[in-house]
This record gives structure tokens, C-alpha cells and sequence, in this order.
């Protein structure tokens, strides 16, 4: 399913959406990074439903859902919390969203979902006996059982060690690859965008900053912001004249007076300098 966000403002606390426009194509993971408060949590619960935005419009394929609740939407949202509910099972949590829906069939469903992430056997078990990872792969799985159209994925890899954070990245890629499903991630780790995502999207104060596949975004940065977030650049400021920025370090100026400059990390080199401290 293609989602397309046009021009939506929204307002909370000390933030705002600005005329904030975004296309999320059909079958792609799409990975929204930026600064904490940047709005990217509300952007997924906007697409949800949770938010109504104050303007502007939520298009799924050729729908209009602006105005749409959230249980009539088709979309399945992984809470950074997980937010299971421990005084059920793992199929009762699983199966709620069908069961609450009077869908036929829905135990089949929930094991389904089950087998997709992995957790066959894990029917009777209590969500406080599980691992980490474990509870993450039901919340997943939830999401999953009624068969959404889009999968909203917030920080779904907060709080996991080293090793089940790339166990949890390889099961988001295959259920892509075996789903088909518009992924949208919301992450802090560009590490994890880098890997994972189609397309990335910076967003910064309720903007887009910029958007793009990963290594565009990495490669040609094109506001500094952008520089400072999501590549290896370091910016300085500094004044222009005689051929040279001086700041913490030299490069060509192209004209006189202020300048701000960005130079990949990895191009830095320091050499010996009499009298210079590194």
C-alpha cells in the first residue's frame, strides 16, 4: 500500500508539523530518523490514527483517510514499549486485534503471525516468562496477525543487546521480502537505517530535512543539519580569504568572509606541524 502525507500541521507542546509532506512507496521500508522531539513518533501515530493532524491530508493508495479511525485503517503499529499485555498469553495477545475485529478464525491468524516471526511453540506462554527479543517478535507478531497492508515499526530494537538487535534486523528483512508490506521505521540509530531502509527521511523541528536512498542521503548531504546528523562530516565556521577557510582546519574558500564548510571524517588527515597540537 502507497501512503502519501500532504501538507500536514500539527501542533504539540513546544513542536509542530510545518506543511509536512512525505510519500511512502508501496512495498518499500522506509526508515524516518532525526534528534529526539523531531516528531517522528507522531508522524507513525498520525498514519495510525492516533493523531489527527489540524490540516491536511492521509491518502492510502487513492483513499482518503484523514478522518478515519484507527481501527478501520489496516495498519499494524509496534509501540516502543511493546505495550503486550501480561496478564494473557502470547496467542491471546496476538490474536486480540482479530478477535476484537469478530474476524473468523482468529487462533489460525495469531499462529500464523507466530510463524512468521519465529515463535511456533510459544502459544501458552506468559509474557513475563519471555526474553527480550521474544517480546518484541509478539508485539511483531500482533501487529501482524490481521494481516495489515502497512507496518509501523517505532524504535523496535530499544533496549536489545548487541546480538539480538541483529537477530531483530534480519527478521524485519524477511518479513519484508515475505510480506511485501510498506514498512515505515522510526530509529535514533542510523547504523540501523543505513542497513535496513529503501529510503531514508531526516526530519528535523517537523520538517523534512531531507529524503532519499540511504547512500544519497550519506554521500550528498544537502543541508548542513543533515551534514552534522547523518554523516561522518564535521562542520566548522570560519572566515574566507586568500584561497583559504581557517577554522580547525584548511580548505578551499571560494570567496572572502563567512564560510561554513563540511569535510568528511574519513578524509581527514593530521600531519606533523611544528608547534601544532593535534
Amino acid at each position: 500500500m502507497k501512503i502519501v502525507l500532504k501538507k500536514l500541521n500539527f501542533s504539540q507542546g513546544t513542536w509542530s508539523l510545518r506543511d509536512f509532506s512525505l510519500e511512502l512507496l508501496h512495498g518499500s521500508l522506509t526508515a524516518i530518523v532525526g534528534p529526539s522531539g523531531s516528531g517522528k513518533t507522531t508522524i507513525l501515530r498520525i498514519i495510525a490514527g492516533l493523531e489527527p493532524p489540524s490540516s491536511g491530508r492521509i491518502l492510502f493508495g487513492a483513499q482518503d483517510v484523514t478522518g478515519v479511525p484507527p481501527e478501520r485503517r489496516n495498519v499494524g503499529l509496534v509501540f516502543q514499549n511493546d505495550a503486550l499485555f501480561t496478564h494473557m498469553d502470547v496467542l491471546s495477545n496476538v490474536s486480540f486485534g482479530p478477535r476484537m475485529k469478530k474476524e473468523i478464525g482468529h487462533a489460525r491468524m495469531a499462529r500464523r503471525a507466530l510463524d512468521l516471526v519465529h515463535l511456533n511453540g510459544f502459544e501458552t506462554r506468559s509474557i513475563n516468562s519471555l526474553s527480550g527479543g521474544e517480546k518484541k517478535r509478539v508485539a511483531i507478531a500482533r501487529a501482524l496477525a490481521f494481516k495489515p497492508a502497512a507496518l509501523l515499526l517505532d524504535e523496535p530494537f530499544s533496549g536489545l543487546d548487541a546480538n539480538l538487535k541483529e537477530k531483530m534486523k534480519s527478521l524485519v528483512l524477511e518479513l519484508k521480502e515475505k510480506t511485501g508490506l510498506t514498512i515505515v521505521l522510526v530509529t535514533h540509530d542510523l547504523d540501523d537505517a543505513f542497513f535496513l531502509a529503501d529510503r531514508m527521511v531526516v526530519v528535523n523541528n517537523g520538517e523534512v530535512e531531507q529524503e532519499g536512498a540511504p547512500a544519497e542521503i550519506f554521500l550528498k548531504p544537502c543541508t548542513r543539519f543533515v551534514k552534522e546528523f547523518v554523516s561522518d562530516y564535521v562542520v566548522a565556521e570560519g572566515k574566507g580569504g586568500k584561497g583559504f577557510v581557517e577554522a580547525k582546519f584548511r580548505a578551499p574558500a571560494a570567496k572572502p568572509g563567512k564560510v561554513i564548510v563540511g569535510v568528511k571524517k574519513s578524509n581527514i588527515r593530521f600531519d606533523d606541524v611544528p608547534g601544532m597540537q593535534k
